[in-house]
């Protein structure tokens, strides 16, 4: 365990069980985060983003799911080897989830100020009154207009923007070290995006805490991320700071992933896109995950997959692909 991180995963393999059978959702899982630090996860749907994040938290149901084996150190203690007692303290506390759709995970029989109180009044030492008035200082932080009145108000009372400031008060109320954000811009117009993420970003720096925001969208990266883990079939196949992913993405996903981003500073005459879709857990190809997608793929890309290794005179960037990393003596799997 470095202890210079905040956060770090060590091989973590979550996997499910189907028709009898347990298939790696994501496998393999090294990844770190820093004090202050903003690192994204990004990769297509079914790519192991938010099962990555689930695990981290502990939140993966059993049955159908199983955390199959690694560690997940925050500052020394390997969360999961907690008892589930002690996980709870943790998970709101010093490490909190901000999730996708706030319809799905907001109470619509509580009123959103009840439901920020919750976790004060469950982790802090306050009392009823001390949690309201906290709840109050909050909803004003997350820029929620009239938030005295509108305390008293249920989820569907507000629209999809303010539901998301709902859900980033939650997380925020105990003023965890690391919240993990999970697409909470996906189900919003371009205009309430930006204002989400300005959000985070102005609450990150004022409460110093860590982050990763989990995305498909590359675009959004660049405004908010300190590096990037680009995911692909429950692997991850490329880590790098986000400037120099921008400027030379090595593994082929990644390079795809960007020419599909819309720009507004070219003329744009046809749409990119990635031929194929990311594999069902259960139907993964025997060698690299990505190489029936791939226009690099070789034979040994369809037997073998590569390992995740730092580029040579790069350590900060990693990358996961026989054409584009540094090629090892080949081991042939039996």
């Amino acid at each position: 365990m470095n202890q210079e991180h905040l956060l770090e995963v060590r091989n973590l393999t979550t996997a499910f069980r189907i028709r009898g059978n347990l298939f790696p959702a994501v496998r393999g899982i090294d990844l770190h985060l820093d004090r202050t630090e903003t690192l994204a996860l990004v990769g297509e749907s079914g790519s192991g983003k938010s099962i990555t994040a689930l695990s981290i938290m502990r939140l993966i149901p059993q049955p159908p799911g199983e955390i199959v084996s690694g560690q997940v150190f925050m500052k020394g203690i390997d969360l999961l080897s907690l008892p589930e007692e002690r996980m709870r303290k943790i998970r709101g506390n010093q490490m909190a989830m901000i999730f996708q759709e706030p319809m799905t995970s907001l109470n619509p029989v509580l009123t959103v100020g009840l439901q920020i109180m919750e976790a004060l009044i469950y982790h802090q030492d306050v009392t009823a009154p001390e949690a309201k008035e906290r709840a109050i200082e909050i909803m004003n932080q997350v820029k929620i207009p009239s938030a005295s009145r509108r305390f008293k108000d249920y989820p569907h009372q507000f629209s999809g923007g303010m539901r998301q400031r709902v859900m980033i008060a939650m997380a925020m109320a105990c003023r965890p070290e690391i919240i993990l954000a999970d697409e909470p811009t996906t189900a919003l117009d371009v205009t309430i995006q930006a204002q989400i993420l300005y959000l985070l970003a102005e609450l990150k720096r004022e409460y110093n805490m860590a982050m990763i925001f989990i995305t498909h969208n590359l675009g959004i990266v660049a405004s908010i991320a300190d590096r990037v883990a680009v995911m692909y079939g429950g692997e991850i196949v490329e880590v790098a700071p986000v400037g120099d992913l921008f400027e030379k993405p090595r593994h082929p996903y990644t390079e795809m992933l960007l020419l599909v981003v819309s720009r507004v500073d070219g003329n744009t005459e046809k749409l990119s896109y990635i031929p194929g879709q990311v594999p069902s857990i259960d139907r993964m190809p025997p060698g690299c995950h990505y190489a029936p997608r791939c226009d690099l793929r070789t034979d040994l890309c369809d037997r073998q997959d590569a390992d995740l290794i730092p580029l040579p005179g790069d350590p900060a960037r990693r990358v996961r692909c026989w054409v584009r990393g540094c090629r090892r003596e080949i081991q042939d799997k039996p």
